[in-house]
């Protein structure tokens, strides 16, 4: 049921990014093609998509901070709206209580999740350099021997919202955003956990100029 409602709004998301492009008129939009850098820093929470009762459950799950940094590539698809894709890196620190009446002691036994990320998010532009995201993160983690957080390898998607700072050729982007890992997993379980993360994403780029184009005589 979870996942139905999830999907839905991802959808939704999407629609409502895609649909003015669907009848974009300008055909010789500038393509602005841009390259640089980002970081996000934000905190996260482990959850599963379910009302389920889950033995293995046995204590709650913690949630930390989360780290991530890469290299992005993006360019303009209409007047408004804006394709971008990195490459990166991420760290995830989590962690599982075993708590009485079960446990004698209280004892958080944590967990690093490390992972290869390639996020492809589409942009939509507003008004004064605002703008509003919706994308796919495809997650690789590192070997980890976990006992109580689940593999995160898989497809998760992100929705943020922020502004864009123009100085010169430079574009620096300031942005709120919310991730949700393994919605997709590659190698899932049963009542899958996912990683929740909210955080703060900056990232800065270099603008390449288009040649002027020369009008016909």
């Amino acid at each position: 049921m979870y996942f139905y409602y999830v999907k839905n709004i991802i959808l939704l998301v999407l629609f409502v990014l895609l649909y003015p492009t669907t009848y974009a008129q300008d055909k010789d939009f500038i393509r602005n093609i841009i390259a640089g850098a980002y970081i996000n820093t934000g905190i996260n929470q482990p959850i599963r998509l379910t009302r389920k009762y889950i033995t293995e459950d046995v204590g709650p799950f913690h949630g930390g901070f989360s780290w991530s940094a890469g290299l992005k590539f993006s360019g303009m698809v209409s007047t408004k709206m804006r394709l971008e894709f990195g490459a990166g890196y991420s760290v995830h620190k989590v962690g599982f209580e075993l708590s009485p009446p079960i446990y004698s002691e209280s004892k958080t036994y944590p967990e690093t999740i490390k992972a290869y990320n390639i996020p492809v998010t589409l942009y939509r532009l507003l008004n004064n350099s605002f703008f509003i995201s919706a994308g796919v993160i495809i997650d690789l983690e590192q070997d980890r021997k976990s006992y109580w957080i689940d593999s995160q390898n898989g497809i998760g998607f992100s929705v943020g919202a922020g502004k864009e700072f123009h100085i010169e050729s430079f574009v620096i982007d300031l942005a709120t955003n919310m991730e949700l890992h393994t919605m997709i997993p590659f190698n899932g379980v049963e009542y899958q956990q996912r990683l929740l993360v909210f955080g703060l994403k900056l990232g800065i780029g270099y603008r390449f100029r288009e040649p002027v184009k020369k009008e016909a005589e």
